[in-house]
C-alpha cells in the first residue's frame, strides 16, 4: 500500500497536469461535497470554487508571500520542481485551510489549492518579475 505521501504526490502531478478549468470544477466539486473527494459537483455549486478562490487569493496571496517566504524558500534545492514545491506548499497551506472550510462546510483541499497557486504562477503572485 502506498504511503500517505506517494499518494499526495500523485494527485498533485495529476492536479498540475490539469488546465485552470479543469481545476475549478474540481474545486467545485469539493466545495460541494459534504466531505473531501465526494460526490460530483452539483449545479447548485457550479462556479462556487472559483467564486471561493478569488475571495480567498488576498489572503493566500498574504500567506504564501509574507508567513510562508516564498522568495527565500525559492531557493531551497528541494522546492526547483513543481511538485516538490507544490508539496511544500500544500503542507503549508493545510493548517490555514482547515482553519477556514468552504461556506458549506467541506474541506478545502490542500493539494489542489497549492496547485492551482503553482500553475498561477508564484513569481507573478508574489510580485517577483525578473528580466
Amino acid at each position: 500500500m502506498a504511503d500517505k505521501r506517494e499518494v499526495e504526490k500523485s494527485q498533485i502531478e495529476k492536479f498540475l497536469s490539469w488546465d485552470r478549468k479543469k481545476l475549478f470544477r474540481e474545486l467545485d466539486r469539493y466545495y460541494g461535497a459534504s466531505s473531501p473527494g465526494g460526490r460530483r459537483a452539483s449545479y447548485r455549486v457550479k462556479g462556487k470554487g472559483r467564486v471561493w478562490f478569488n475571495e480567498a487569493l488576498p489572503k493566500l496571496q498574504e500567506f504564501v508571500c509574507g508567513e510562508w517566504d516564498y522568495e527565500a524558500r525559492k531557493k531551497d534545492p528541494e522546492l526547483q520542481d513543481q511538485v516538490g514545491l507544490t508539496l511544500a506548499l500544500a503542507d503549508a497551506l493545510s493548517s490555514l485551510l482547515e482553519r477556514n472550510p468552504f461556506p458549506t462546510g467541506a474541506q478545502v483541499p490542500a493539494p489542489l489549492v497549492a496547485a492551482m497557486l503553482v500553475q498561477y504562477e508564484l513569481e507573478r503572485l508574489c510580485g517577483q518579475v525578473d528580466g
